[in-house]
């Protein structure tokens, strides 16, 4: 795994997601604590994070743009805007800037920043927490999305695509967890339903999840391929999926993603 030299991160914006990117970068070494800068206005959690994991403080948003290398920004996208106008005038040119912000584009956060920074665009998702995220990146920069890729592998999966097949992978993979996770429940319910222990009823549809999930990843067959070998022709499994096709589970999920993928470019333009 490509190390990142020494690059200085600052990460704006001590939430989930950009803590759990910054501890997959550290516990796989990547880079040192000395190397990174956290800023929130949430002074409280920047603090705590930084005394947890050795990392520099910036005092202010001015401190840590000018003691970087490269921006993350990972504030909510509705901050995004008075921090670009109080922020613009402390990047330097050539100043790298990686946003997570849902809905803001390259050409905005440009716009905003102004046309000397390089950006890259990612949307990883909440493995981040574990290690195991899916992160899509997309910019022009050469340099800056090889930079990129090598900080996002410290918390899971990466790939390049171009920036107008953002909405369809917030759709796929940047939400993607919720509709996982909704599964679990409905499955974790029905085991409590008819007569399972809520942690027991959690426990079978957890690990079956982590199992199929375990399997698929290490298969060189399509998941198609693997739903086939599991069911046995007028078996459990069978009866299941014949309910799930009746009922047109699969138009429903494809509708659902729709949904998602739209909304996606609803906020863009916002």
């Amino acid at each position: 795994m490509k190390k990142l030299g020494s690059h200085k991160i600052g990460l704006i914006g001590v939430g989930n997601m950009g803590t759990s990117i910054l501890e997959g970068v550290l516990n796989r070494h990547l880079t040192s604590p000395s190397r990174v800068w956290v800023y929130d206005k949430a002074t409280d959690k920047s603090k705590a994070f930084a005394r947890r994991r050795g990392v520099k403080l910036a005092s202010s948003l001015a401190e840590l743009v000018q003691k970087t290398d490269t921006v993350l920004l990972a504030m909510k996208p509705q901050d995004f805007v008075l921090f670009a106008s109080e922020n613009r005038s402390f990047f330097k040119k050539g100043q790298g800037v990686i946003s997570i912000l849902a809905g803001m584009t390259t050409e905005k956060i440009a716009k905003a920043l102004g046309k000397g920074v390089v950006i890259v665009r990612a949307m990883p998702n909440l493995g981040a927490k574990v290690g195991q995220s899916m992160t899509v990146l997309c910019g022009k920069n050469k340099k800056a999305l090889s930079f990129a890729v090598a900080l996002f592998s410290g918390c899971g999966e990466v790939v390049t695509l171009p920036e107008k097949r953002l909405d369809l992978v917030t759709a796929v993979s940047g939400s993607g967890p919720a509709y996982f996770f909704h599964l679990m429940e409905l499955m974790t319910d029905f085991g409590m339903k008819h007569g399972l222990p809520c942690p027991v009823a959690q426990t079978l549809a957890v690990q079956t999840g982590l199992g199929a999930a375990l399997v698929a990843q290490g298969s060189k067959v399509s998941c198609a391929t693997l739903r086939e070998m599991v069911t046995s022709k007028k078996g459990t499994t069978d009866a299941a999926l014949k309910v799930l096709k009746r009922k047109r589970f699969g138009k429903i999920f494809e509708q659902a993603l729709k949904a998602a993928m739209d909304r996606s470019r609803e906020l863009r333009r916002i």
